[in-house]
Formats: structure tokens, C-alpha cells, sequence
């Protein structure tokens, strides 16, 4: 139930922010994904590239994706869209 906030004579309604709808939530997490996958990639391409076996150039791949997917949520949180 919105709160009502009396201000100098006039009344104010108080109410919480809208939330994006789910499609859109999905949506960002998707893209969010997609981009850590884009990292991830970049980075086992360039790490690869330097004569490291492909087994460690996967897990330089993996730890930039899950370093970019944590900033990215992390971001959308903070933004409101997750």
C-alpha cells in the first residue's frame, strides 16, 4: 500500500520504484552471459597464443568468464535490471 507524505499543504504518494518486466531480466542475464563468453574467448585466444598448452589456456578462459559474468551481475544489480 503507497504511503502518502504530507509537504507543505500538498500530499505527496510514495510508492516503490517499477520493476523492468521478466522478459527484460532474462534478457540482460543473456546478454550478460554472452558478453563474459565473448572474454572468455578473447582471453584463451590470447593466452594461447603465448605456447601455453590449450588446457591452460581453457582455464585462463574460464576464470575470465567467471570474473566477467560476477561484474556484469554485479552491475545489473546495481543498476535494478537483476
Amino acid at each position: 500500500m503507497p504511503a502518502t507524505l504530507q509537504l507543505g499543504g500538498i500530499e505527496l504518494l510514495v510508492t516503490q520504484p517499477a520493476q523492468p518486466p521478466r522478459g527484460t531480466k532474462i534478457l540482460c542475464v543473456l546478454l550478460a552471459a554472452t558478453l563474459a563468453l565473448v572474454v572468455s574467448l578473447v582471453a584463451g585466444i590470447l593466452v594461447s597464443s603465448t605456447g601455453v598448452p590449450l588446457a591452460e589456456a581453457f582455464l585462463y578462459g574460464g576464470g575470465a568468464f567467471a570474473v566477467s559474468m560476477t561484474l556484469f551481475l554485479a552491475v545489473l544489480s546495481a543498476v535494478g535490471l537483476v
